[in-house]
């Protein structure tokens, strides 16, 4: 007689990823129903997604490709289980549908708890093993790129500006180029733009002082490191200064936000780096609010030129 084998718990098989997102309920489970919006944020850093078809409904069906940074395609297909508005999604998803019959899909369940006027989203996901488990964390990152995949969803309701660039050389080069104030002081600033002062103290709690010129006008800037994890994560506030380390405000637009923090993560990709940018307006008036949203295409522009200019610096290098 073939003894059974004894079901391996829960625990053992689950994945899960908490985050408290400063948006109500309601906005946080439109960007997860809405086919449009979903589609933005959804994934790792520096993934986008190709959708077939999506009928988020329960018995719909998902069927996607998610396409990494670095090309790969990654064929998904979901089928919504069930659904209660404002509240959980529970879906099931695998490579194909076939896979899924199999019984080889990956059981998620998304919760959304109000928390005053913000959301606290759990993702837990079971898999079919706990072998199944391990390979996914090791191989994929499956953890860390759950955390991502929130902080992209974060971003996208709490209306902060992200941009991704898969950079051209290894991650403790670029680290280098970020965190050395004489190479900082050649590509920093978009396209056009040229320091004419930089004094950097790297450390947390330390800052960059420096001016540039950009277009004819001289703008000064003063920057505070919150957070340094070599090599892999910068965290800084960044202000409108003068030559004294006064604050100002932005010379040409008054009402942009006084303060902003930028988060730079630095993902190694071999001999390429994968560097994931968040700017966030911190504690602005709904006036600075207004002009930083409508300030997102010039912010592709010009963080967008400043990547142009890191590329052509490290590749001059070489």
């Amino acid at each position: 007689m073939n003894a059974m084998k004894k079901a391996e718990p829960e625990s053992d098989r689950e994945i899960v990823v908490t985050r408290l997102i400063d948006a109500p309920v309601a906005r946080v489970w439109r960007a997860w129903t809405d086919n449009d919006e979903i589609v933005k944020w959804w994934g790792p850093h520096g993934f986008s997604d190709e959708t077939d078809y999506r009928e988020f409904k329960p018995g719909g069906h998902w069927r996607h490709v998610m396409i990494g940074p670095d090309g790969a395609r990654f064929l998904n297909f979901a089928t919504y289980k069930e659904i209660e508005e404002n509240k959980r999604i529970v879906l099931v998803n695998g490579g194909n549908k076939e896979d899924e019959e199999k019984g080889m899909g990956m059981r998620s369940e998304i919760t959304f708890k109000a928390m005053g006027n913000k959301t606290e989203i759990t993702m837990r996901t079971v898999l079919a093993t706990a072998e199944m488990r391990a390979l996914v964390v090791k191989q994929h990152n499956a953890i860390e790129g759950g955390r991502q995949t929130l902080s992209r969803l974060a971003a996208a309701v709490e209306g902060d500006f992200v941009i991704f660039r898969m950079v051209d050389a290894p991650r403790e080069r670029v680290w280098r180029a970020w965190t050395s104030e004489n190479e900082l002081a050649v590509w920093m600033g978009p396209k056009g733009a040229k320091t004419g002062y930089m004094k950097l103290d790297f450390r947390v709690g330390g800052g960059c002082h420096y001016s540039m010129m950009n277009g004819g006008v001289e703008l000064w800037g003063l920057t505070t490191y919150e957070e340094i994890e070599k090599p892999s994560k910068l965290v800084y506030i960044q202000q409108f200064s003068d030559k004294d380390r006064g604050l100002t405000v932005h010379p040409m637009a008054p009402t942009w936000p006084k303060r902003m923090r930028t988060t730079v993560h630095f993902q190694d990709f071999g001999a390429k780096t994968l560097v994931s940018l968040y700017w966030k307006a911190v504690d602005p008036t709904e006036v600075e609010r207004e002009t930083f949203e409508k300030g997102m295409d010039g912010m592709k522009g010009g963080w967008g030129g400043s990547f142009d200019r890191l590329d052509e610096y490290l590749k001059e290098g070489e």
